[in-house]
């Protein structure tokens, strides 16, 4: 009979033995960075679920205008016949190797739309390859309005960004410039400013509207202030040490791109025919619009 103490032990080793698969590291996400663009979306709870979402409506509706995402091609070398034996294994390496490398281009090719890490809980952003992603986004809350059906339980606002930086004031002013360039230089317009931030408090609210607002007067002495009807509204969402930045067309008269509220712009669900006893119900608000750690301002 074996002793306690050798029973222990080999019961101590088979249990690491069989846990080691389930305390393996994670694998690393990608974060954000500066220039990147793609679509804030702010999600209630299930950040997992949201994400899966985001990649269903982004690719259903990218695949309607661009077309499906095309996977690299991958080249093989014509085989060639009257070789030796000492050249065909030479093949075959070389074939090993390009198969190899194929892989991890796969492996890491940069897809159409990517998740990347914010760091900041219920909230997501999608990174993506596209050159306009506000022409996306316009589109989906377009036929959202129109058709009155989100395809999304979980997305609660999905917002096209146009450019990532630093949340510091320098650095958000020199993106805006360059921003402001391509939206404000030629026809005088009407534009608002709409600021949230979360967990970060070095970035004063009054300090940005004001700097961006003259900025914007500054490209074009026409342009004007306008709270409630603005054709423009300038998006700053900063999240920990990220600024996101972008100029949207009616932002406002389309709900702030909020997909419950675009669905069911009465804010009530329609109760059943088949239920008499339903009641009606609101849409819920975004949670995270009303979080502490964030304001939301226009100027």
């Amino acid at each position: 009979m074996e002793p306690n103490s050798k029973k222990s032990k080999m019961s101590n080793n088979k249990f690491k033995q069989h846990n080691k698969k389930y305390f393996q590291a994670k694998k690393q996400q990608e974060l954000l960075q500066v220039g990147q663009r793609g679509f804030f979306a702010t999600c209630n709870i299930n950040e997992k679920a949201c994400v899966r979402e985001c990649y269903n409506l982004l690719n259903h509706y990218a695949d309607a205008l661009y077309g499906p995402e095309k996977a690299p091609e991958e080249k093989t070398p014509d085989p060639v016949i009257g070789k030796d034996d000492k050249e065909i294994d030479d093949d075959d390496d070389d074939l090993e190797a390009a198969a190899a490398k194929c892989k991890e281009t796969l492996k890491h090719r940069k897809m159409r739309f990517q998740n990347v890490s914010t760091k900041t809980n219920n909230c997501i952003f999608i990174r993506t390859l596209l050159d306009d992603p506000v022409a996306l986004g316009k589109h989906i809350v377009n036929d959202i309005a129109s058709t009155g059906v989100s395809m999304s339980r979980f997305v609660l606002r999905l917002v096209p960004i146009e450019t990532v930086c630093r949340a510091n004031m320098p650095d958000i002013v020199n993106a805006a410039g360059a921003l402001f360039d391509k939206h404000f230089l030629k026809e005088p317009t009407s534009f608002g400013i709409i600021f949230n931030h979360r967990f970060n408090q070095q970035i004063k609210r009054d300090q940005i509207i004001t700097q961006l607002a003259e900025l914007v007067n500054s490209k074009n002495v026409g342009n004007k202030v306008d709270l409630q009807h603005a054709k423009k509204s300038i998006i700053v969402e900063v999240l920990r040490g990220w600024c996101l930045l972008s100029v949207i067309d009616n932002y406002l008269e389309c709900k702030k791109f909020n997909l419950a509220e675009l669905a069911n712009p009465n804010g009530k669900k329609e109760a059943s025919s088949d239920d008499p006893d339903a009641k009606l119900q609101t849409v819920p608000d975004d949670p995270v619009s009303k979080s502490d750690s964030q304001d939301e301002e226009s100027s």
